[in-house]
């Protein structure tokens, strides 16, 4: 299991405090919070990778153990900037009390050298002050002559006097700017430790400023990804491509790319190992053939299709058929373009894969001139609703909260109490079905299986979004939701009550807060409802959810996200409308309070959608100019295929 609870930091001298959105109140961290996280990242590695690091890697764990405490500072955060260079008069820390001694020692062992930055380098990162100051050293000019022009006219002042090699001197004088040695292979322990290249020391101030509270999981050597020295050194040759093209110049425009940078980067992928074959490791091989996607995608964008349907040969991976059929669209291959897609048809990887297929069939059957297939668009309703801006809604801006303003809008104009009967829209859209899978499935997610956890600080496994996920949980995923189609969801709301606040890629916390059902007061027996639970408050979102929704229904919901999670994890309906009868509330009097402490409407002539004890049905908002994407049409039809009423709102103001 993890240690990170029991880890103490280095010190505690002038605590750090630092505050930001993401808390309410400033977070005061010990002076070395750093250098404790990197101590706490060498253990991790340490423990779990010991016996396959390399004399390189173990002499510098032994090397930064012998340093001493402003020296290991000092370098701890030389790695967390940006660099590569860096010089004296840069570094000011005050918990660091010899700067100039620690550089010295760093030097003496070998983990940083002196080197003269790139020149364009240096002249970006100069000043104008500097670059005037050393131009007037050098030259004589009038400081103010000089004063007067821009930095890049500065550069060309100097460029045309001839000063140009003088002026770099001045800036960059002997032993004056360093870099990071090749001993300092502080990356080797990043990539071991989290085991993915997003991820860096930054992590870790997620977790001390409490912004996240990460769940306990098994990192043992036993579920580690990498059990060999030759699977090591290969996370290593495939992090320094990845970085290749992403820095090198490979990733950008197609006319800013040398192709015979690129002719190179692409002979050094084919030359790759086959790790899963040789060393049967899916991580690798999934991370080589990434490599081979982006190689692929920019051949092609440069015109190079055939070489670019060479390497999309190497893998299945979604996009690849995609771009196979693109490509020999134009080749002018139409025919075996149209192979591709009804293979994409007929079993497709992914959801995603399925919707480009469809358009591409249809563009190849025109192109062939074949009749085009009829486009599939989906079963559901749609109804109009004119709402008067409030203030609130006229006060905000932008699309972002024009999004908002019409989905809230919305929300409050469709929640009504008719007759009897209370309709009470709540503003969800993918927060509450994720909620609601992630709770479900929360023990199964954060089970210990191979590769999945490599540290830590993840919010899910490694393999969440790819199709190895379910396989590998097969047993204890049909399991659950055999429980669930029995009616048994009693494992949500345990999840919900022992895990709360912890940090799960599917559960959003903040939905269910700040409601209560004391609010509502309503008679909580006649409606099955508590409103306690070991002195815990019970979200009314999450009780309705479950009264509405069944787990034979849950269950045929999950089973259909899990043929692909990432794609399935959004598109949702915007608004969730519970229905509850009057026979269901106190009396009508409390519901009648209820709308109106909501700032609710009574509208006695409003559709009576719904006419049973606890129910639900969905809807999409859609403001003037915004129109539906393909994963929130199959939802809709999805939804009504299955039982539930989901329809698309069309709003527009009334000016």
């Amino acid at each position: 299991m993890t240690q990170r609870e029991n880890e103490k930091p280095v010190g505690v001298k002038n605590p750090v405090r630092i505050s930001g959105a993401a808390s309410s109140t400033a977070k005061v961290l010990p002076t070395y919070y750093y250098l404790s996280n990197f101590q706490l990242m060498l253990k991790g590695v340490a423990r779990r990778y010991g016996d396959l690091l390399d004399e390189v890697e173990l002499g510098f764990i032994d090397t930064f153990s012998a340093l001493t405490p402003d020296a290991q500072c000092l370098l701890v955060r030389l790695i967390s900037r940006k660099g590569p260079w860096f010089c004296n008069a840069q570094l000011n820390y005050s918990e660091i009390e010899g700067v100039p001694g620690a550089i010295s020692e760093l030097c003496k062992q070998s983990l940083i050298c002196y080197e003269q930055p790139d020149e364009s380098w240096l002249l970006h990162k100069s000043t104008k002050a500097e670059l005037c100051q050393a131009l007037v050293e050098i030259s004589q000019a009038l400081v103010k002559d000089i004063k007067r022009l821009k930095k890049s006219e500065l550069v060309e002042y100097a460029q045309g006097a001839g000063l140009l090699s003088q002026l770099l001197s001045k800036l960059a004088p002997e032993e004056h700017w360093f870099c990071l040695s090749s001993q300092a292979v502080y990356r080797r322990f990043e990539l071991l430790y989290f085991e993915r290249m997003n991820q860096s020391l930054s992590q870790f101030i997620l977790a001390d400023l409490g912004i996240h509270n990460f769940e306990s999981y098994s990192t043992s050597i036993a579920s580690r990804s990498f059990n060999t020295r030759a699977e090591i050194e290969g996370l290593y040759s495939l992090s320094k491509l990845y970085h290749e093209f992403e820095e090198g110049g490979l990733s950008g425009k197609p006319s800013d790319i040398s192709i015979e940078k690129f002719d190179s980067f692409c002979q050094r992928i084919t030359e790759l190992p086959d790790f899963t074959k040789e060393a049967g490791n899916e991580k690798l091989q999934r991370m080589t053939q990434g490599l081979w996607l982006m190689a692929a995608r920019q051949l092609e964008r440069l015109g190079h299709f055939e070489r670019a349907l060479a390497l999309y040969a190497n893998t299945e991976r979604p996009p690849s058929r995609e771009r196979q059929a693109r490509c020999l669209n134009k080749l002018g291959r139409d025919d075996d373009a149209l192979e591709f897609v009804e293979l994409m048809l007929a079993s497709p990887m992914e959801e995603s894969e399925r919707l480009v297929a469809r358009r591409l069939q249809k563009s190849l059957h025109r192109s062939l001139g074949r009749a085009a297939p009829k486009p599939w668009q989906g079963e559901f309703d749609t109804f109009k609703l004119e709402c008067q801006r409030t203030a609130n809604d006229e006060s905000l801006e932008g699309g972002e909260s024009n999004a908002q303003r019409v989905e809230q809008c919305a929300a409050r104009h469709l929640s009504t109490m008719q007759g009897g009967k209370l309709r009470f829209c709540v503003e969800v859209e993918n927060r509450l079905f994720c909620s609601l899978f992630g709770l479900a499935f929360w023990d199964i997610i954060f089970a210990d299986v191979g590769g999945a956890f490599a540290n830590s600080y993840q919010s899910r496994p490694s393999d969440m979004y790819q199709s190895e996920f379910y396989p590998r949980r097969k047993i204890a995923i049909e399991e659950r939701l055999a429980a669930l189609a029995s009616g048994d969801t009693q494992m949500i709301t345990d999840h919900f009550y022992q895990k709360r606040g912890i940090t799960n890629d599917w559960v959003h916390w903040p939905l269910f807060e700040g409601q209560s059902l004391d609010l509502f007061e309503l008679d909580l027996l006649e409606l099955d409802l508590t409103n306690s639970r070991e002195n815990d408050e019970i979200p009314l979102l999450l009780q309705l959810a479950l009264k509405a929704f069944s787990g034979a229904f849950l269950a045929k919901l999950f089973r259909h996200m899990l043929f692909d999670l990432r794609y399935y994890r959004a598109g949702f309906p915007d608004l969730i409308c519970f229905h509850l009868t009057a026979e269901h509330l106190a009396t009508e009097r409390l519901a009648t309070e209820l709308l109106a402490t909501e700032n609710l409407a009574i509208d006695d002539g409003a559709p009576n959608l719904i006419d049973s004890r606890v129910t639900a049905e969905l809807i999409e908002v859609k403001g003037p100019g915004d129109a539906l994407r393909d994963n929130q049409t199959i939802w809709l039809d999805w939804f009504n295929r299955n039982g539930v009423k989901a329809s698309v709102c069309y709003l527009s103001w009334l000016d």
